[in-house]
């Protein structure tokens, strides 16, 4: 399985040609959107078909569907912040490993960090991602409420300690979650 980074670091720079047939409809559509988002047709294309392979066929195969937003906070908003907290920690303890095992190519903490950007790509969130040196910083804006950043907070927390960071840490507002340790 390829990893986010493999496309990043050349591992991917050897190309090939290929002709496909679309609708007009479709193919309206792309160049649309291409010319909305200043990109050639190709490079929309490549960028579509890369999110693809690195995010929804394997998030398919681990489970993952595609829920509003609106609903899950919603639903979250209903529960205490303890019944919040636990939630995270059974799902951690159920899910976590079968969720890396099936959308990363490796068990290890940057591996799972690429899932969780490829994740967010997919998924609209905006966020910041920096490294400096063997130090990473991933700020996360859902706009999802308080409650679903204290569910994701101490779902990183939990991911944090499976990977047994020990200088990790992460922060919360009522919008955004910070996740900080060593790379």
């Amino acid at each position: 399985m390829l990893k986010p980074k493999d496309y990043s670091k050349g591992k991917s720079n050897a190309s090939e040609s290929i002709t496909f047939r679309m609708g007009k409809i479709i193919l309206d559509e792309l160049r649309q959107e291409a010319e909305h988002k200043l990109k050639s047709i190709n490079t929309l294309v490549n960028q579509i078909v890369k999110l693809y392979i690195i995010w929804h066929k394997p998030a398919k195969q681990a489970g993952f569907g595609y829920f509003d937003k609106a609903l899950v906070s919603d639903m979250i908003n209903l529960l205490s912040d303890e019944q919040i907290v636990q939630l995270a920690e059974q799902y951690c303890n159920h899910r976590l490993k079968d969720i890396a095992f099936m959308l990363i190519s490796e068990n290890t903490f940057t591996s799972f960090i690429d899932g969780i950007i490829s994740r967010l790509e997919a998924s609209g969130f905006n966020y910041k991602y920096n490294v400096n040196g063997a130090y990473i910083t991933l700020v996360i804006q859902f706009d999802m409420g308080r409650k679903w950043s204290l569910f994701f907070k101490s779902y990183m927390q939990k991911v944090l300690e499976y990977y047994k960071i020990t200088d990790g840490q992460c922060e919360m507002t009522d919008n955004t979650v910070v996740i900080k340790a060593s790379n």
